[in-house]
């Protein structure tokens, strides 16, 4: 745990550094602009006085920033397709549908601990829209989860939040769920 800590404060610093080094260059006076003169003489043959063009050429600096990397956000998980079956002669009555949790491997390698399944960049995401930036409350969410032994006491859990349910985030924090409890 202390490892993953450090290693965020060490991204925090650079982060902090990169920010630093942009507002170095946004504040850089431009340097004056270079001028380059080119004489082009052309000469005419019938006794005709030379004519001289001049061509002034600027030459402005380029300033290039460093490349923003945004963060890879992992794919929506894909349902599982089912082969096509033949036709048969008699079809069959329907049978009532249960409500099953979703078998973990549609949502990825299972897991021990929340905390293996959330990248980087997902721990910011849930951190800033679903914890209101409040690192000390996920860690102690994410302990008192993994706590748990089913999805349903885990959801029953995550429902005093009162999180909304249609938010892409919220989604996405479930499908960890599922890894961890499948």
């Amino acid at each position: 745990m202390e490892e993953v800590i450090k290693y965020f404060e060490s991204l925090e610093a650079r982060i902090a550094a990169l920010e630093a080094q942009v507002e170095e260059l946004k504040n850089r006076p431009e340097p004056e602009p270079k001028v380059v003169e080119k004489v082009v003489e052309v000469e005419k043959i019938v006794e005709k006085p030379v004519e001289v063009i001049k061509e002034v050429v600027v030459e402005k600096p380029v300033v290039v920033a460093a490349p923003v990397v945004e963060p890879k956000l992992p794919a929506e998980p894909q349902p599982e397709q089912k082969p096509e079956q033949k036709p048969e002669s008699k079809p069959e009555p329907e049978q009532p549908k249960e409500v099953v949790s979703p078998n973990a491997s549609i949502y990825g390698k299972a897991v021990d601990d929340i905390r293996q399944a959330i990248s980087l960049g997902d721990r910011f995401l849930y951190q800033r829209e679903l914890f209101n930036q409040n690192a000390e409350l996920m860690q102690r969410t994410l302990t008192e989860l993994n706590a748990l032994s089913s999805f349903d006491e885990a959801m029953e859990y995550i429902s005093r939040f009162h999180w909304d349910a249609e938010s892409s985030t919220y989604q996405q924090f479930i499908v960890t769920l599922h890894r961890r409890f499948g």
